[in-house]
């Protein structure tokens, strides 16, 4: 049995401490942290709570459960890990080695709470001279004082919670919705169970008899596609609502259970997750935070069920939620940041700093120029509304003469898109999506050294701009210059890393 970091004290199980209730810092790979990381943190506008999506009033014990949960969709060896979900691991770390720590975290809910912290370190120091004092003496060694009183340390861990259930059965979306997971078969093995096509069973009792809800698989040429999985949902809960004999509630209940699937299924990023774990749950692998993992995308379809349905967060909420999506975007993750500070503009409207900040989240979390027109309206909807509140910084005009000028685009309209990104360009020079959007211009018009110019402007900004260097290599292609194309080429492979060759790049540009 190993013992505490903290405290000395055995571990139980589970790595928490039978003593303090620190959980083992060998479950964070040995991260250490102290109160200037804390302090930052908070500073920074994270919250390790809503980051963790637990309470503040949660034990160390459901903490480290939703560590466990979360921590599963990443890799054991982590040195691989792209620059996001690096830095996606890197926040999950330090929040759960924060918060399952209890002077961490007495230190961290301080400054969260903005009460001023005691951000000594955890040596226990004289009460008269502040000097340290060694573990095992008595009297202060530099003044003599005697040594202030510890509060002492639990006997025994916390009796387990009521509610320390499972919070979550697994489940197989697939076979319920008749679908067949063929991409989670290896190849060349025959369907053999659990994967073979199966009846849906959904039994509800009247008068002491069972009915079946039950439907022929869909069938399927491939891997189920989203369009699949669209009719396959469709149909179930078409069939519970013509079904007989169930009230409201029970209807209501069974078709979300379709609904939840649906959307977990038909979203590319849940769906990967969800595999994972189901494949865990073939082998009969349940621990591991596999449970609350599938949790969690449950509770992520039923809260984007809930918007649809007009329910929205309150004030309260809205608040935490701003602060959540801030934390994100100062850590370089603006797709994170997207879903909470939509939900804060709804709950917040008159906040100018949650219309501004969800607008940021938007144009940072793709290539302006490949966002959908939804996305760009959301944008410019919300850094109009900051403008209108009066809470605009220097930089709001220039992003919303990007949205106007890439919506007019979209639309047909060059000159009006022209004009927009123009004047996005004057009011910001530093706006290397208004450069490519005029380069981009352009080129379909054929002015290939008005591309050129842009894209060198675009380069000024961001050198590293891979965008613009494609576009770049391709006006030089279309000039005929081929060496020049070839020395952009070469660039870009650079950026690319490993396995990318000049060649390769122009074999992309050419095919």
């Amino acid at each position: 049995m190993h013992p505490c970091p903290s405290c000395g004290a055995p571990l139980d199980d589970e790595g928490i401490c039978t003593s303090c209730g620190a959980l083992a810092r060998g479950f964070f790979r040995g991260l250490d942290l102290g109160a200037p990381q804390l302090s930052d943190a908070v500073a920074r506008g994270l919250d390790f709570y809503r980051l963790l999506g637990v309470d503040p009033d949660a034990d160390t014990r459901s903490i480290a459960r939703r560590y466990r949960q979360l921590r599963v969709f990443f890799p054991d060896d982590p040195s691989d890990l792209a620059p996001t979900p690096a830095r996606k691991l890197a926040l999950l770390e330090v929040a759960g080695r924060a918060l399952t720590d209890p002077r961490l975290r007495q230190i961290y809910d301080e400054l969260r709470a903005g009460s001023g912290a005691d951000i000594r370190t955890d040596a226990i120091r004289c009460t008269a001279c502040a000097a340290p004092i060694p573990p095992d003496a008595a009297h202060c060694l530099f003044c003599g004082t005697p040594r202030p009183a510890e509060p002492a340390n639990p006997s025994a861990p916390p009796p387990p919670s009521p509610d320390d259930r499972p919070p979550a059965e697994p489940v197989d979306y697939y076979a319920m919705l008749g679908l067949t997971a063929q991409h989670l078969i290896p190849a060349g093995d025959e369907l053999q169970p659990p994967f073979e096509p199966r009846r849906v069973r959904a039994i509800h009792r009247l008068g002491g008899e069972s009915a079946l809800l039950g439907a022929s698989p869909i069938q399927q040429s491939g891997p189920p596609t989203v369009a699949d999985i669209d009719a396959a949902a469709l149909a179930r809960e078409r069939e519970i609502l013509l079904m007989a004999g169930l009230s409201p509630e029970e209807r209501e209940a069974r078709v979300a259970e379709y609904e939840i699937a649906r959307r977990i299924l038909s979203d590319e990023g849940w769906r990967s997750q969800y595999d994972a774990l189901l494949l865990g749950f073939h082998k009969g692998q349940i621990g591991g935070g596999r449970l609350e993992s599938l949790r969690y995308l449950q509770e992520q379809a039923r809260t984007g069920m809930a918007e649809e349905r007009g329910e929205q967060p309150s004030a309260e909420e809205g608040a935490g939620l701003l602060k959540q999506g801030l934390g994100y975007l100062e850590a370089q993750l603006p797709r994170e940041a997207v879903a909470p500070l939509r939900r804060a503009v709804a709950a917040l409207p008159g906040s100018a700093e949650a219309h501004a900040a969800y607008a940021r989240a938007i144009l940072a979390s793709d290539d302006p120029l490949s966002l959908g027109g939804h996305m760009l309206r959301q944008a410019l909807q919300s850094l109009e509304a900051s403008a209108a509140i009066g809470g605009a910084d220097e930089r709001e005009p220039a992003l919303a003469a990007l949205c106007r000028g890439l919506l007019a685009r979209d639309e047909g309209n060059a000159a009006g898109a022209e004009r927009e990104l123009q004047q996005a360009a004057r009011l910001d020079g530093q706006l290397g999506a208004a450069w490519r959007g005029l380069a981009a211009l352009a080129l379909a018009r054929g002015a290939t050294e008005e591309a050129l110019g842009a894209c060198r402007r675009a380069l000024a900004c961001d050198p590293r701009d891979e965008r613009a260097l494609l576009m770049v290599a391709g006006a030089c292609l279309r000039a005929r210059r081929h060496d020049q194309a070839r020395e952009v080429a070469a660039q870009i492979a650079v950026l690319r890393g490993d396995g990318w060759t000049a060649d390769a790049v122009m074999g992309e540009l050419m095919g």
